[in-house]
Parts: structure tokens; sequence; C-alpha cells
């Protein structure tokens, strides 16, 4: 791993370890929808079509990150 010294640089790391992506919609309650896709414009692509029909929708596209410093992938939030 590289010398990173801040928040900044570390997320910047993370992304650039990106393998695919997760969109998160809550349902309520402890219910969650998740739908993976390979590229970022898909996932971005979807998450605007679900806030298209339900504009009050809680949802998220996660960035599921695989950097050579850890065999455990790691979630980062995207947008």
């Amino acid at each position: 791993m590289e010398n990173i010294n801040n928040t900044n640089e570390y997320d910047s790391y993370l992304v650039d370890h990106v393998k695919s992506y997760m969109v998160t919609e809550f349902l309520g309650r402890g219910q969650y929808q998740k739908t993976p896709f390979k590229s970022l414009e898909d996932a971005s692509s979807y998450k605007s079509k679900r806030l298209a029909d339900k504009p009050l929708a809680r949802v998220i596209v996660y960035g599921l990150s695989k950097p050579p410093h850890t065999i455990i992938p790691i979630s980062i939030a995207i947008n």
C-alpha cells in the first residue's frame, strides 16, 4: 500500500480499485433492495430511474473495492 496521508487520498485509492457497483434502496425497517452492476454508468442510470419513479426513495450507489492490501472487499459510497 502506498503512503496515504489523509482520508481523501484513501478514498481515491479505494475508488481506483473498485471492481463492481451496488445500488441499495432502503425499503423500510431494516429492509433493503440491492442491485449489482459492473459499471458506474449503469448503476447511476438505475439510481436516476428509481428516483424518477419514487422521488422520496432513499437510494445510494456503493463501489465494491478490492485493493491489493486486503483480502476482504471494501464498500465505499460513490453517490
